[in-house]
């Protein structure tokens, strides 16, 4: 009976684990969420009873040791997967270049420290707290959801000059994957940072005309340099089921390792 728990699970990819993995009623499934309250509406509406949900916030480290000890309590003392999906993105700051933050250095300031706060301290205290439970798991894995603008060739090959703050952070956060594979692998505990593709969630429903522009920037610079790609972002399902096969696929020999959803470095 594996043992899941989704750090940032009350919408979007999150959410859509809880969805796929609660279908398998031999799976234990716990979902972290900064508001409950907001997602039990949610799984009474898609029939879902057996998901325990804890709330737990990635920038608040007490937090966390707490929802640990609630999962000992629920799995028994073990947790096979973790799988840390929960970010901070700023929407005001996203599509921005590196210049065009003249005059709004207040605004890169508090977001580039708001995605440190959740996007890397808060995995670094994520896995920390639950680490210990995943030492007493014969299957022992812990995946950070990571995004293919922090593979540097990537982003030198193409002409998608936004997302700073994001990229850099999550760049840096592989690394701290990296750190962490190197500690953890004598233990036979695999670490994996992994990109869930260019998903659907309907976070850009609406964008104003300014986004929309730049938006078309990148789907433009993807179709160049992926001309096999059909140009349809996936939808949360699919990206979701192809990431859990590379999470059950990986082995300890990879551990570290930064891939996409395909297991590899191609990113769409």
């Amino acid at each position: 009976m594996p043992s899941y728990v989704i750090v940032g699970a009350s919408q979007g990819l999150g959410y859509e684990w809880l969805r796929q993995l609660s279908s398998d009623p031999t799976n234990t499934v716990i979902g972290l969420v900064r508001t409950p309250s907001n997602v039990h509406p949610k799984l009474a509406v898609d029939s879902i009873s057996n998901v325990h949900i804890i709330k737990a916030d990635m920038a608040d480290n007490n937090s966390l040791i707490v929802a640990a000890a609630e999962t000992k309590k629920i799995t028994g003392g073990y947790v096979d997967y973790l799988i840390v999906n929960g970010v901070n993105q700023n929407v005001q700051e996203n599509f921005l270049s590196p210049t065009e933050f003249v005059g709004k250095e207040d605004l890169l300031t508090s977001a580039m420290m708001d995605s440190v706060n959740v996007n890397l301290l808060g995995v670094i205290f994520t896995i920390n707290a639950f680490v210990p439970l995943v030492r007493k798991s014969s299957i022992k894995k812990i995946t950070v959801i990571s995004t293919g603008f922090a593979d540097r060739d990537m982003v030198e090959a193409s002409t998608i000059s936004f997302s700073v703050t994001y990229s850099a952070i999550k760049a840096a956060l592989n690394i701290v994957v990296a750190k962490y594979a190197a500690e953890l692998k004598p233990e036979g505990i695999t670490l994996l940072a992994l990109s869930p593709g260019l998903v659907d969630t309907g976070k850009n429903n609406g964008m104003p005309p300014e986004v929309a522009k730049k938006v078309g920037i990148m789907m433009a610079d993807f179709k160049t340099h992926y001309p096999q790609w059909d140009g349809v972002p996936l939808t949360p399902a699919k990206s979701v089921q192809m990431q859990k096969k590379v999470i059950e696929d990986v082995d300890i020999d990879r551990t570290g390792s930064f891939l996409s959803h395909h297991g590899n470095k191609s990113w769409l």
